[in-house]
């Protein structure tokens, strides 16, 4: 499979983080990815054997993550090899989705599927929402539903605002510049609800902030408060 040339370090730490929640899984899942990346694939299993080397990780358990022998690890990233890219790494490769639950990460990883499955070169916020939904079949659907909008339309409308098939799909298809907003806000809406976690639900308020009444959510009546008042109901 053909990687796109624009793909970039921190959209790959980015899902990486997101679907592995401990240092030697996210190392595991960045040899898959690296098996279809070029000239990132080195910065980015360095940037993984750094975190799994702080994380007090040895080099027989990273090699045993690579599939390789510990001399073998310690050659590549200690003798000469690529070293390790966590000097290199922005600041928004370092979000903390480890913070994400269960519900929020699968998400990030619904979003991911939905692109691949709809020949996309890149996830959207129509992405996102199809994925916090999942066709009616979600604790945010319910949430959204339990304000009155109808989940259905929602569904229908945003399925007619993806983006068109692309020639060339990367393996991990990296988020566009609105969602990547929508996944940064969605800590600050955890933290304004005083959670220390991000869930389902706060992504949903991140989206609806970034959209800023321009999707289907909004257009179909869905508001912040009305969200907010259903996930803590007074009384």
């Amino acid at each position: 499979m053909t990687i796109a040339p624009s793909i970039r370090l921190h959209d790959l730490i980015d899902v990486v983080d997101a679907v592995h929640p401990e240092p030697l899984q996210r190392l595991s899942g960045a040899m898959q990815v690296a098996e279809e990346l070029g000239e990132t694939a080195d910065a980015l299993v360095g940037h993984y054997v750094d975190q799994a080397r702080r994380s007090g990780a040895t080099w027989s358990q990273i090699g045993a993550s690579m599939g390789v022998s510990k001399q073998a690890a310690q050659k590549r990233f200690v003798s000469g090899g690529a070293q390790p890219a966590a000097a290199s790494a922005t600041a928004a490769a370092d979000q903390g989705f480890h913070r994400f639950t269960d519900d929020a990460r699968a998400v990030v990883v619904d979003s991911q599927r939905l692109a691949h499955e709809g020949h996309h070169d890149k996830i959207t916020l129509s992405h996102l929402v199809l994925a916090l939904l999942r066709n009616g079949d979600s604790p945010v659907a319910r949430l959204v539903a339990a304000t009155g909008v109808d989940v259905a339309e929602v569904v229908r409308i945003t399925v007619t605002q993806l983006p068109e098939r692309a020639e060339h799909v990367p393996a991990l298809v990296p988020f566009d510049e609105r969602c990547k907003q929508a996944l940064e806000r969605s800590f600050a809406e955890a933290g304004r609800l005083g959670e220390e976690v991000v869930d389902a639900p706060h992504v949903l308020l991140a989206v609806l902030a970034v959209e800023d009444g321009t999707g289907a959510l909004a257009g179909l009546g869905l508001r912040e408060q009305a969200v907010v008042e259903a996930l803590h109901p007074a009384g």
